[in-house]
């Protein structure tokens, strides 16, 4: 009798969302040394345990797709604003009115409560200085710029179907030059194109390490790789570049919806953002940041277009430039 009450017990813990020991699940875009950072905040901050599964851009979306409408993580920490305007189309999102939010304005989370950004990351380009002094190149001031001859084989850009970063520098382009013009620079940029590769990162990485002059990203790993003393400096293209709104959701279906809740709180906190600020550039919450320098640089980048034609500029770029 007592084995059956047990069992009776663990069906009722289950229903209602799991055991406390249970780590709660989570998948991620974020690079892996700065989540293990966020991790260690929200894990200390909330007493909950995070199991997280870290993914490119692209990765990450085909999973909650394949896996929907039973997908297998409780919350997402980290994904681009498109992203979750599409998640929010599909119903795959959770709707959770936190108080901790009331704060941060109201163009940094979704009217109906189901998704909420933390932080921005914008497009730069990063140099290998001792390159360029060794092959007498000249510095590139403007995305124009990275059309001329001298740098045929010379930059490095990571492929738009799975990181967030070339993604976002593809729809940056057709936004800023119009769609006939953007395509013909990206067919005119890949004669320039030495290698694509599957992570944003990995183009300042082999930058640094000499493998290339030039590569398009994201600025956090620039800025990291400075700050490491590699012969490296970022340049933000006279045209302006293209930023994105990082977010996070409780999926619609979450197995620990309490748990993923009193995360999301804690993440909306002066606390939290205080500690993604000294990964990220800007956080969404006001007077952690200066944001002033860096918004002048900003093209007036519309995710809501770049979401809704996200699959047939895909299409497009699987045609021309996917090997």
């Amino acid at each position: 009798m007592l084995l059956i009450n047990i069992s009776i017990f663990s069906l009722i813990i289950v229903a209602c969302g799991g055991s406390d020991n249970e780590p709660l699940k989570v998948y991620s875009t974020n690079n892996q040394e700065e989540m293990d950072e966020f991790v260690k905040a929200i894990e200390e901050g909330t007493g909950i345990k995070l199991d997280v599964l870290t993914l490119s851009t692209g990765e990450a979306w085909n999973r909650i797709q394949s896996e929907a409408p039973n997908i297998g993580a409780d919350m997402q920490i980290g994904m681009m604003e498109g992203n979750a305007l599409k998640a929010k189309r599909e119903d795959y999102l959770m709707e959770y009115e936190s108080d901790h939010w009331e704060d941060i304005p109201d163009e940094y989370k979704d009217p109906n409560n189901k998704w909420f950004g933390t932080s921005f990351w914008y497009n730069m380009l990063i140099i290998n200085k001792d390159i360029f002094e060794e092959k007498g190149l000249d510095v590139p001031k403007s995305w124009m710029d990275l059309l001329e001859p001298q740098y045929e084989g010379e930059i490095i850009l990571p492929d738009p179907g799975t990181a967030g970063t070339a993604y976002l520098f593809v729809s940056s382009i057709l936004q800023t030059f119009g769609e006939e013009e953007g395509w013909r620079y990206l067919e005119k940029l890949d004669n320039n194109v030495g290698q694509y590769t599957k992570s944003g990162s990995d183009a300042s990485l082999k930058v640094a390490q000499g493998e290339y002059a030039i590569g398009i990203d994201w600025d956090e790993p620039i800025k990291g790789f400075i700050d490491e003393g590699y012969p490296v400096e970022s340049i933000i293209p006279s045209e302006g570049v293209g930023y994105n709104l990082d977010v996070s959701w409780i999926f619609k279906d979450a197995k620990q919806p309490d748990k993923a809740k009193k995360v999301l709180d804690y993440m909306g906190t002066e606390e939290f953002m205080e500690i993604v600020a000294q990964e990220r550039s800007m956080v969404t919450r006001p007077g952690i940041t200066d944001d002033s320098n860096i918004e002048e640089n900003f093209i007036d980048y519309d995710a809501e277009k770049a979401s809704d034609e996200q699959d047939n500029i895909m299409e497009k770029w699987r045609e021309g430039f996917s090997e």
